[in-house]
């Protein structure tokens, strides 16, 4: 391999170490995360790292309200009085069912991971002219499995 196919891997291989999220670790600062206030409720936001899907970093709503930045292998969380929210992500893409709602009760604790299909197509006729890239798509999470996941995700201070 010549010197500057080396230095072109390298590069490649820098670039996408840098553009996961930035940060902790979770587990590494989830004791230090208060409880949920006694009068709100607390809305997670994940999304794994896959570089093999979409690096961008679309904006999350609340009803309509920008609450962050899904960051992949990155986690953040927003308290929020009770009440209902549409929780939205920004996408290219159209998906069935792409964007969720919760009625939010004092204590409660909703899992929002953001899933990205980059493959999504929209329609099933294999027309390749039709491809849509940055289709993302809000699933809530079992809390069960949800917070085995968070495991895995870097805490993020996303900007609001």
């Amino acid at each position: 391999m010549s010197n500057l196919h080396r230095l072109a891997f390298a590069l490649v291989l820098l670039l996408g170490a840098c553009t996961g999220a930035a940060g902790p670790r979770f587990p590494e600062v989830a004791a230090t995360v208060p409880p949920v206030p006694p009068d709100q409720g607390r809305v997670y936001f994940y999304r794994d790292y896959e570089p093999y899907e979409s690096l961008s970093r679309p904006p999350l709503y609340l009803n309509g309200a920008t609450v962050g930045t899904s960051i992949p292998g990155g986690v953040f969380y927003r308290d929020v009085p009770p009440g209902t929210y549409e929780i939205k992500v920004l996408s290219l893409g159209l998906y069935p069912n792409q964007f969720k709602t919760v009625s939010v009760r004092p204590g409660d604790t909703y899992y929002a991971k953001i899933e990205s299909l980059r493959a999504w197509s929209g329609n099933d006729n294999g027309d390749l002219s039709s491809f849509v890239s940055d289709t993302f798509v809000v699933v809530l999470i079992d809390p069960d499995q949800a917070r085995n996941e968070l495991n895995l995700m870097r805490y993020v201070q996303s900007e609001e």
